[in-house]
């Protein structure tokens, strides 16, 4: 059976800044049929009330959220499906959804996916009350490595204290989902640990689950995709614990609010300086003169390297910079440190290194940890522009396009250039739209005069 053919119903996500909403009524029945646009039901938040329209062609096949019932975005609400899908396979797309018992919508909130026998969920703990949140200060313990009730397996520091995650259970750490340096709300899942008789494809699946992943809804379906005839069955593929985190990461980013800004930059002197470099034997790519640039401009405008604080902005003394590198599963961002400090080759010889390490699959912990400030560069693919999402703890991130040879109009004349598109994206709650432009003001003054990047 195609699980294209079974569309969950779940409670829709109105704004950046709700969280659940509550079923005032139901406008329709169990067995009634439904189109895109069909009106199945009233959802109130505490802003608006209005009705969710269907965006495809079935029928309401079960109706699983409650009049008067308060449910998470994303909790399984209902399902739609064909008229001629048994319901067995309704009930087993229950099961694997996360039963059809949603008191409260936690039953079936992806995060309330419940870990199969032998799997255990190494959370964020909890310590006190006014807790939500910890940083994870150091792993202890690496992949593979076995453990007991009492093993230290990483440190957590709080605004409060740091001290010691212990283990509760018998087992072997088999995933380390958490970063170090990085910042996790209380209860987010950073680690697994399983019994040596589980699978990797187990953890994996269970995983895929609990991001809610696995959820066959997830794509708006029409009219077509509900056939009469039993259609080809889909093949699946597990996600992998790289591509859980970087969902749980965007997932996370997406909630900060943030704002691109755009400006080209004339890159025909930092062409001609970097044929200058190769040509006495200094090997730097124009992504190195980038990142180069970026750090020099920090220290003109600090407040793009900053961390936001509870109520307080975190001038970080040292700008370390993570660099995105591509990977066949997804992207990693290894960070250059201490860029103030660095000169131009010695930046281009630490993202070598650094490069080299995640191509290798060496890169660990200790190089993806520490940074204030990224880069996102895809202009070797032939992208003009683009904008990225800020990566949590962050507050801006570099989007960079590719060099084009376009002509423009100079003192009057048309004249060939090199334009470079880069867009700035920041956490409004940090800076304002003048200020990064302020900040791609002073970038593009260094990179049109690449001489200062040297001092």
């Amino acid at each position: 059976m195609s699980e294209a053919r079974i569309i969950a119903l779940t409670m829709p996500k109105w704004g950046l800044t709700m969280e659940e909403g509550t079923i005032a009524s139901w406008l329709i029945e169990e067995g009634d049929e439904v189109e895109p646009g069909t009106e199945m039901l009233e959802v109130e938040t505490d802003k608006i009330a209005q009705p969710v329209e269907c965006t495809v062609s079935g029928v309401l096949r079960r109706k699983i959220g409650e009049e008067g019932e308060v449910y998470p975005v994303q909790a399984l609400i209902g399902v739609i499906a064909g008229a001629d899908v048994p319901d067995e396979e309704i009930d087993a797309f229950l099961a694997a959804y996360g039963g059809e018992e949603n008191e409260g919508a936690e039953e079936s909130s992806p995060e309330a996916v419940s870990a199969p026998a032998g799997i255990h969920e190494l959370t964020m703990p909890k310590w006190g009350l006014t807790m939500e949140e910890g940083t994870i200060a150091s792993w202890m313990l690496d992949e593979g490595d076995e453990v007991e009730p009492g093993t230290e397996i990483m440190e957590v520091e709080t605004d409060k204290i740091a001290q010691a995650v212990e283990s509760t259970v018998s087992g072997i750490l088999r995933r380390r989902i958490g970063e170090e340096g990085e910042v996790y709300p209380v209860q987010a899942l950073i680690g697994i640990i399983a019994e040596a008789s589980v699978s990797d494809a187990d953890i994996d699946a269970f995983l895929v689950r609990r991001s809610g992943a696995a959820a066959p809804a997830a794509e708006p379906e029409t009219a077509e995709t509900i056939p009469s005839a039993a259609p080809a069955k889909p093949t699946s593929k597990p996600m992998t614990a790289m591509r859980a985190a970087i969902a749980n990461t965007v997932t996370n980013s997406w909630t900060v609010p943030q704002f691109p800004v755009t400006m080209a930059i004339d890159m025909g002197a930092a062409k001609q300086f970097r044929a200058e470099l190769k040509a006495a034997g200094k090997a730097v790519s124009m992504n190195d003169m980038v990142v180069k640039a970026c750090a020099t401009a920090i220290e003109k405008y600090p407040m793009v390297n900053a961390t936001l604080g509870n109520k307080e902005y975190i001038l970080n003394p040292e700008v370390n910079i993570a660099v995105a590198v591509g990977l066949d599963d997804g992207l990693m961002m290894p960070v250059v440190k201490s860029c103030q400090s660095l000169s131009l080759e010695e930046v281009a010889g630490s993202s070598r290194a650094l490069i080299d390490k995640v191509k290798a699959g060496t890169c660990g912990p200790t190089e993806m940890a520490g940074g204030n400030f990224a880069i996102s560069n895809l202009g070797m693919l032939g992208v003009d522009q683009f904008v990225a999402l800020v990566p949590p703890g962050m507050t801006a991130i570099l989007a960079v396009g590719g060099i084009k040879e376009e002509v423009v109009v100079k003192d009057g004349n048309m004249v060939p250039a090199s334009t470079m598109k880069v867009t700035l994206v920041a956490d409004h709650r940090v800076v304002d739209g003048l200020y990064s432009a302020q900040y791609l003001v002073e970038l593009k003054r260094l990179l049109e005069n690449p001489a200062e990047l040297q001092g």
